[in-house]
């Protein structure tokens, strides 16, 4: 597999743990989610400075690769967590 390949199932894979980990910042310690969102993003942002580094690809190629597939799953995770999570009236 080449370092992109690598870089984008990593993405991939991360964008579900990140969910996760933004709902529960949201939920138990009561963040605002627009905050909450900016902090995925720049989970994203490091986590692809990192997977760059670690498999020799240029950091503004690495920045781009897989960027659609993590904010697509993050977001939908995050939101359909969230919304089961809510109590019902």
């Amino acid at each position: 597999m080449e370092g992109a390949e690598k870089i984008w199932w990593t993405k991939t894979g991360a964008a579900v743990g990140i969910a996760v980990l933004t709902l529960v910042v949201q939920v138990y310690f009561n963040v605002e989610g627009s905050i909450v969102f900016m902090f995925g993003a720049l989970v994203y942002m490091a986590l692809s400075d990192l997977l760059s580094r670690m498999n020799g690809v240029e950091p503004s190629r690495g920045l781009r690769i897989g960027m659609g597939a993590y904010f697509f799953i993050w977001i939908t995770t995050w939101v359909l967590l969230y919304t089961f999570l809510q109590p019902t009236a």
